[in-house]
Order: C-alpha cells, then structure tokens, then sequence
C-alpha cells in the first residue's frame, strides 16, 4: 500500500514538474510602485535598478523618438497594477527598452506581465518579447517570442514558426496578463493570455525563434507614433522550478523500487511428500 501511495506520489510530482506552471521560484521582478522609484511617478525610472534580479534598463539603439514615463495616479489614471505602472510613449518615431536578467535562465523557466496598449497601432507593433542574451541593437535582437499587438486592434504572437494572430477581438485599452513557460533548452514554450476585465483568454504554444538557448532578457516596444499612444506594462516576473522537487521526485522513485527489490520472496527448495523421506 505504502509503495503504490508513493509511485502515486512521484507521478503526480513529475507530472507537476513536466508542465512547469506557475513556478515556485521567483528569481527577478519589478514593480513601479517598488520604492526604489520614489518619489513616483518618476518618469525617469530607466535609469534606476528596481526590483531584484535584474541589471539595468538598457534602451535599445532602433529607437526614432519617444520615451519613458511612469501612469498612474496624478498622470491619466491608466496604471494597470497598484498605484503607478511602467510606461513607454512613442513621439514621432518610437520607442523600445530591454531589461537584462542578471543570471541568464538555461532551461525552463517562467515569465509573467501585465499590459496596457493605449494606442492606434495602424501601422505599428506593441510589443513586449523575450530574448537571449541582450543584444542593443535592436527589439528583436535575440528574439524568442514576442506578443502584443502588430498592425491593428487584436492580439498577436510571433514564434518559430511565424506570426499568428489571436480572435480576441478589440485588445486595446484593456489590461492584459501574459503567461509564458519555456524550456530554453529545448526552445518549447506554452503560453496564456487572460483580459482581467473579463471576455477573452487564449492558450498558445509550439517552438521558440531561433536565436539561442537562454533566455537572458526581456524588452517593450511602442512604435504606434503619434500623441497619446503608450504602452502600460508592470510586475515583469521571472521564475523557476525549485531545484528540491526535480530531486523529490528522483529520491521518491528510488525508495519505491529500493522497496521492491527488498520485499522480493527469497527462493524456496521444493518440498518432498514425507513417504519419500528416509526413515532412521
């Protein structure tokens, strides 16, 4: 009994590990309303380190104009999380920034945000993606995966094996939250998006671009020019699978087919009728 309980047990377990959803350990994020940007709104967050686990905001080279500013409360009201959330308008020629992973994720891992795409998008792409390494070049520099919107007023996702474009209907103005698990290693990944008012949720999956074997960063895109055209987006999360469960799992196996090997009966000799025994 106790051994059928415990090949149970390390199915389940496994099962957990393999779909990697919502993931135990938080390895970087960041919030606009962390103190490190106080006094907010502070437009001028990309030159601060908030949060843990990450480097430096690093604007991205392809820029044409634009820049950083912190929604909230005292600016229009459009945060998407808390009291003020991260911002990036797009001026008369776009803009985009990265934020590098101190320690790059090799195999699976986990990321979650929050979006806002206050903008006309026709022509334009509201984008946020991650990427190996953290390449300055440009916003797909390195690129894996990118979501948003691209030309339009739905929802969208650029993978391997191409752009595809979600029923969602009209995605603007909405808050959005993004759910990525990936497997750097293999290039897999399986995502979700969720409209926290209600109305539309999508599930996505298949093989990363292309580009590397880590994933080391994240970045945000607004490129719909023009006046009043932001992109809200806040709590950029990192995760990853606690390395004592894979090993649960391994130890748990083990013990059952230890038990096993112990409980086997030891042989018997056949046994003789007592008329075939000798007599003294």
């Amino acid at each position: 009994m106790k051994s059928n309980l415990l090949i149970a047990f390390a199915i389940s377990l496994n099962a957990t590990v393999s779909l990697y959803a919502g993931l135990p350990i938080v390895v970087a994020q960041d919030n606009a309303d962390n103190p490190q940007y106080a006094p907010q709104p502070n437009h001028a967050w990309s030159v601060i380190n908030g949060g843990f686990g990450y480097n430096l905001w690093t604007p991205l080279a392809d820029q044409g104009g634009g820049g950083t500013y912190m929604e909230g409360i005292g600016v229009n009201n459009r945060q998407i999380e808390g009291n003020f959330s991260f911002a990036l308008y797009a001026g008369n020629g776009g803009y985009d920034i990265s934020r590098p992973l101190i320690n790059p994720i090799l195999g699976v891992g986990e990321f979650d945000v929050l979006t806002r795409f206050d903008v006309a998008d026709t022509p334009g792409a509201s984008l946020v993606n991650i990427r190996a390494g953290n390449n300055t070049a440009a916003f797909g520099a390195g690129e894996l995966l990118s979501f948003g919107i691209v030309n339009g007023n739905a929802l969208s996702y650029t993978d391997g094996s191409g752009f595809h474009l979600l029923p969602s209907g009209e995605a603007r103005g909405s808050v959005w939250s993004w759910n990525i698990d990936f497997n750097a290693a293999t290039g897999l990944y399986s995502g979700s998006v969720t409209n926290l008012g209600g109305g539309f949720a999508a599930f996505f999956s298949g093989a990363l671009e292309p580009n590397g074997n880590n994933v080391g960063s994240f970045a945000v895109i607004n490129s719909s020019t023009g006046n009043n055209q932001n992109v809200i987006f806040d709590v950029p999360t990192f995760s990853v699978p606690e390395p004592s469960s894979l090993s649960l799992f391994g130890g748990a196996l083990a013990f059952v087919l230890l038990r096993r090997r112990n409980r086997r009966p030891a042989p018997v000799s056949p046994k003789t009728s007592d008329t075939n025994q000798p007599r003294l």
